[in-house]
């Protein structure tokens, strides 16, 4: 939600600070595929309590998300494909990092805090897939503010400040509410959806008939 919020503002700060980004011989779908090999770094060090390490590696590859949407635009080179990609992967790397922070819990014999870290991760995948679906529906559907951009915010915050446990609380609680919401707000947009649908077809069954007639 927070790129969103920014628009298109955000990829002119990314081309300010960084104007030699689309030079780089790195294609959009590339800087994707860097991004979840940084994932996979910081879930290693996640999983071994190293967390100062982890979340310099969440950094960069948050730096990949951010980067590889910009530069598909700034070339012109969006496309369905890469989209999916990205979506995909972004599953994928949330995936890598909560199993590291799992491990570093049940390791730490934390069961407590493991059962946090599935929670977390539970909230956050539903998150992301309530979105999804009801864009197959309805299209554009932004409802929420438990984003994919605010949860690597807070474990890169929780990662530095040591603050780990309070992070995913925040992330558990605030994905499952937007899971909620999510799920509240599209069933009712998808019945008025529907309902709107069944109106026009009487009504063009309607006017065929009169037609007809």
């Amino acid at each position: 939600m927070l790129k969103e919020r920014l628009g298109s503002s955000f990829d002119r700060v990314v081309h300010s600070l960084l104007p030699f980004l689309t030079r780089v011989p790195i294609s959009p779908d590339q800087w994707t595929l860097l991004g979840v090999g940084f994932s996979a770094l910081a879930a290693g060090s996640l999983a071994g309590g190293s967390l100062l390490l982890g979340g310099g590696w969440m950094f960069c590859a948050g730096f990949c998300d951010i980067v590889d949407g910009a530069i598909a635009r700034a070339r012109n080179e969006q496309s369905p494909a890469g989209a999916f990609l990205d979506s995909t992967l972004d599953r994928l790397s949330d995936l890598l990092v909560f199993a590291g922070l799992g491990y570093w819990q049940a390791a730490s014999g934390e069961l407590g805090g493991l059962l946090l870290v599935f929670w977390a991760l539970s909230g956050s995948l539903l998150t992301s897939y309530a979105r999804a679906r009801a864009e197959v529906e309805l299209g554009e559907f932004r409802v929420g503010w438990m984003e994919r951009s605010e949860r690597c915010l807070l474990l890169i915050a929780g990662a530095w400040s040591g603050w780990m446990i309070a992070a995913l609380w925040i992330i558990a609680i605030g994905s499952t509410l937007t899971s909620l919401q999510r799920v509240v707000i599209a069933r009712r947009l998808l019945r008025e959806h529907n309902a709107g649908r069944r109106s026009s077809v009487r009504d063009a069954t309607a006017t065929s008939l009169k037609e007809a007639s």
